[in-house]
């Protein structure tokens, strides 16, 4: 699972989505390995959006960077508002896996 922080784009006047959706810095192994879905976030850590990520492609005209093709995971929408437990460090991309992934998987209310 991919996490990106939105904060930026937000202050620009982006939607949640769209900031998601675009120009993130992701190897193409990380993107094979986690790429099945992508939470956003804000200060604190706290998810703001949660994605189903439905197709990606590097954009040559950033860089390589990643742009996403999201739709809305319904099964994560209980996240929202939470704060994530993100591995530690200030890259506005991080990636949930291992204890991260297993206690976010966890705090799922159902």
């Amino acid at each position: 699972m991919l996490a990106v922080d939105v904060r930026q784009s937000l202050k620009n006047g982006d939607t949640v989505e769209v900031g998601a959706s675009r120009w993130w810095k992701f190897s193409a192994d990380t993107i094979n390995q986690h790429g099945d879905y992508l939470l956003a976030f804000v200060d604190g850590q706290v998810c703001v959006g949660a994605f189903e990520i439905v197709g990606s492609e590097p954009d040559e005209a950033e860089g390589g960077k990643y742009v996403f093709d999201l739709r809305p995971a319904s099964r994560f929408q209980w996240a929202l508002g939470k704060k994530l437990p993100l591995p530690p460090g200030r890259n506005p991309v991080r990636i949930l896996s291992g204890q991260a992934l297993r206690e976010f998987l966890d705090s799922d209310p159902r």
